[in-house]
C-alpha cells in the first residue's frame, strides 16, 4: 500500500497553486488614475483649446484653470511631440488656433475664368444670378457651424457637377458670438477675396447663446442684456454685407426647431434677426426650417409628414438632422436659389 502523501495545499509551508493572479482593488484604481493623468497631461493643449470654445461661465473658468498649468507642463517637457505626431498622421494641424485659422480646402479661381469685378460700394438693388457654364461654373460656398457641415454634404448633391463647384466650410462649435474662437467675419472676407463665390449659403447660430466676444478676447456684450440683440444683429448684418457687397448672392438658412424647449426663446429671436436682416438686404433670401419641420401645433417632432408619408428626419440629439433631413433642407435651399435669384434650373441636379 502506497504511503499517503502529505497535503501541501494548506498550512504555512503550503505551495501556491498555479492560476490567475489578482491585483488589489486599490492598486487597480491607482493604475487607472495614473493613466488618466498621463493622458490629460499629453492632451492638455488640445483640451484647453476645446475649453476655450465653451460659453463664458464657471465651467469654462474652472476647466481653463485646471488645464492651463497642465498644458504648460506638456509644452515644457515637449510631451506634445507625441500627440502632435498622432494629429499629423490623422491629417490635422496640431498648431492650429482655436476654431482654425481660416477656411479649409478653399478652391482658388482658375486664372482662365473670367470673373465679374466686385461692385463698387454697397449693393442696393437685387440682380439675377449669372448663368453658369461648364467653362465658368457656379461657385457655391456653405459656411456656418455643425448644422452647415451636414447641409454642405447634401447641398453639393443638389447642384449639377458639370455646372458648379461647392466648397463646404462648416465648422463645429463656431458662431457669430465668439469671434475670439473663430472669426467668421474675417473668414468671409478671405472667402470673397480668394474664391469669389456666386452663392453663399449660411447656417449658423446654434452655439451663439452666449456673450459677444471680440476677436481679441474682450467681452463686448454680455448675454441677456438689452444690447445683445442689437449687437448680434450687427454681426449678422456685417457677415451678410461682406458677402453681398463682394458680389455674392446669399441664402440664410434659419435655425430649426429643437427638442429642448428652454432654447426656443433665444433661437426664435435669432431667427427673427436673421429674417429681418435678409429682408432688408438685396440679393439675399431667407429659408425657414423652424415652421417647416414643426408639427401643425408648433411643437418639435423628429418626423416629417408629406404626401401621405412619414419619415424620420432628425438626429437623436434633437438638434441636428439625419441624412434624409439634410436632403430636405438642401432641396429647400436649391429651390430658393431658383425662385429668388432666377438661377437656371439646369444647374440643379435631376
Amino acid at each position: 500500500m502506497m504511503p499517503k502523501m502529505p497535503d501541501d495545499t494548506h498550512g504555512p509551508g503550503a505551495r501556491r497553486r498555479h492560476g490567475r493572479h489578482t491585483m488589489p482593488a486599490g492598486r487597480v484604481l491607482g493604475v487607472m488614475l495614473v493613466c488618466l493623468l498621463t493622458w490629460t497631461v499629453l492632451y492638455a493643449p488640445s483640451l484647453k483649446r476645446a475649453s476655450e470654445a465653451q460659453p463664458l461661465g464657471v465651467r469654462r473658468t474652472v476647466s481653463l484653470w485646471v488645464l492651463r498649468p497642465l498644458a504648460s507642463i506638456s509644452n515644457v517637457f515637449q510631451l506634445t511631440k507625441i500627440t502632435d505626431a498622432a494629429s499629423r498622421a490623422l491629417g490635422r494641424d496640431p498648431a492650429a488656433a482655436p476654431g482654425g485659422q481660416g477656411p479649409d480646402d478653399l478652391p482658388t479661381i482658375d486664372p482662365d475664368v473670367s470673373v465679374a469685378p466686385a461692385p463698387e460700394g454697397p449693393v442696393t438693388t437685387s440682380t439675377p444670378m449669372r448663368r453658369p457654364t461648364p467653362d465658368n461654373e457656379l461657385r457655391v460656398v456653405v459656411v456656418g457651424d455643425s448644422l452647415a457641415s451636414g447641409l454642405g454634404v447634401y447641398l453639393e448633391r443638389e447642384f449639377r457637377p458639370s455646372l458648379s463647384r461647392v466648397s463646404k466650410q462648416g465648422r463645429i462649435s463656431t458662431g457669430l458670438a465668439r469671434l475670439d474662437y473663430f472669426d467668421w467675419l474675417s473668414a468671409m472676407e478671405q472667402i470673397q477675396r480668394d474664391f469669389r463665390p456666386d452663392l453663399v449659403v449660411v447656417m449658423i447660430g446654434e452655439n451663439d447663446n452666449q456673450g459677444l466676444m471680440t476677436p481679441g478676447g474682450r467681452l463686448e456684450t454680455p448675454i441677456g442684456t438689452y444690447e445683445w440683440p442689437q449687437g448680434y444683429q450687427g454681426r449678422v448684418d456685417e457677415l451678410t454685407r461682406i458677402a453681398v457687397d463682394g458680389g455674392s448672392h446669399v441664402v440664410w438658412v434659419g435655425l430649426p426647431i429643437v427638442d429642448q424647449k428652454d432654447r426656443w426663446a433665444v433661437m426664435r429671436r435669432q431667427n427673427q434677426i436673421f429674417e429681418r436682416v435678409i429682408r432688408d438686404t438685396p440679393n439675399a433670401v431667407y429659408v425657414d426650417t423652424w415652421d417647416r419641420f414643426a408639427t401643425p401645433d408648433g411643437d418639435y417632432t423628429p418626423f416629417y409628414r408629406h404626401d401621405g408619408q412619414v419619415e424620420l428626419i432628425r438626429a437623436t440629439d434633437g438638434l441636428h438632422f439625419n441624412p434624409r433631413g439634410y436632403e430636405l433642407v438642401a432641396q429647400a435651399v436649391a429651390q430658393a436659389v431658383v425662385d429668388g435669384f432666377a438661377l437656371t434650373p439646369r444647374a440643379i441636379s435631376d
